[in-house]
């Protein structure tokens, strides 16, 4: 459009008149109308440049109702989008652009997290605390975490980030666009454990086993923990983690620590509600599982065969890098 312009400008400027530019621009598409609309804009305005537009007032973006949001933001700022329209009788999408534009606002979804009683946060933070004096940047990279977790063979839905794209949701397939949930889906129990040193084989507890303390000092800690962690740390120096499940709170398991670990975190020393503290619980379940249940199992055989494959190849970066982290959680 530019260019034409300029066709025609340069043309004007050699004193050429209206008829006689027609005629020379024809063989190049530029049509009659336009010739004259140029030729009135360069005498008007003595130039080819667009006109200045005058800049629209705005009638619902306003001064008064941008204040009105902010304020009612700074009252409450759990108020939906559709709410703040509403109230104020304009659109949503009006309102987004007040929120996100005018406001510079972003909107943050809440997170779930694990309830505390007034008691429980004290001692956790009591024994948060003798935590960090106990364990230094060096010494935590000698603790062993364990922790156990049931895997399912359906497959992993995470409704925020599973997304297909199509033209129409009628032309995606059945399979594709749907994740089957199943009441009592077939499931299998795993024990693992994790340091800065490496991992051990996972242990998978049998169908319809209840992990006791009896189960748990027999078949976990003695037939599988024992034999495997001196690979791990053949100078023997390490401390054991367990955490607040019964079994690992049992005085029975406690005594079996003190005469079989060289140092492990006693019972009343763990804060309460620790998942969050709990390496395999904040950072290695979830990796695993994401690519474990990325496709739907067949059978439990499927399932455990791909938990024995990820683990084998389980990122040890990944694993140092949320250990790193562990005293800042």
């Amino acid at each position: 459009m530019k260019e034409n312009r300029l066709i025609v400008q340069k043309y004007f400027s050699l004193g050429k008149s209206a008829s006689e530019i027609i005629k020379l621009v024809k063989p190049i598409g530029i049509k009659e109308r336009f010739v004259y609309y140029t030729i009135k804009r360069i005498k008007e305005t003595g130039s080819i440049e667009n006109r200045p537009r005058k800049k629209r007032e705005r009638t619902v973006r306003t001064k008064q109702v941008i204040k009105n949001v902010r304020e009612r933001i700074r009252r409450n700022p759990q108020r939906s989008c559709r709410q703040l329209a509403r109230k104020l009788h304009v659109s949503r999408i009006s309102m987004r652009r007040i929120l996100k534009i005018d406001l510079g606002l972003k909107a943050y979804k809440k997170r779930k997290l694990h309830g505390l009683s007034s008691k429980q946060m004290d001692a956790r933070h009591r024994r948060s605390k003798s935590l960090l004096k106990w364990h230094d940047d060096e010494s935590v990279k000698k603790i062993i975490f364990s922790d156990e977790k049931l895997f399912v063979v359906e497959a992993k839905l995470n409704a925020q980030n599973d997304r297909i794209y199509s033209l129409a949701i009628e032309d995606i397939p059945e399979n594709l666009r749907t994740a089957q949930r199943f009441q009592k889906s077939a499931s299998m129990m795993i024990w693992g454990v994790i340091s800065h040193n490496g991992k051990i084989p996972l242990k998978f507890v049998d169908k319809g086993i209840k992990i006791t303390a009896r189960y748990y000092q027999d078949e976990i800690l003695r037939s599988t923990l024992k034999p495997n962690v001196d690979s791990l740390y053949p100078n023997g120096q390490w401390t054991f983690q367990p955490h607040s499940a019964p079994a690992h709170k049992a005085k029975t398991t406690q005594a079996w620590l003190r005469l079989n670990c060289p140092d492990f975190t006693f019972s009343e020393e763990w804060p309460p509600s620790p998942p969050d503290l709990n390496l395999l619980d904040f950072c290695i379940w979830g990796t695993l599982e994401s690519v474990v249940n990325a496709k739907p199992h067949r059978s439990i055989d499927s399932l455990k065969w791909k938990l024995i494959q990820e683990w084998d190849r389980l990122d040890m970066d990944l694993v140092r890098a949320a250990i790193h982290s562990w005293r800042r959680r």
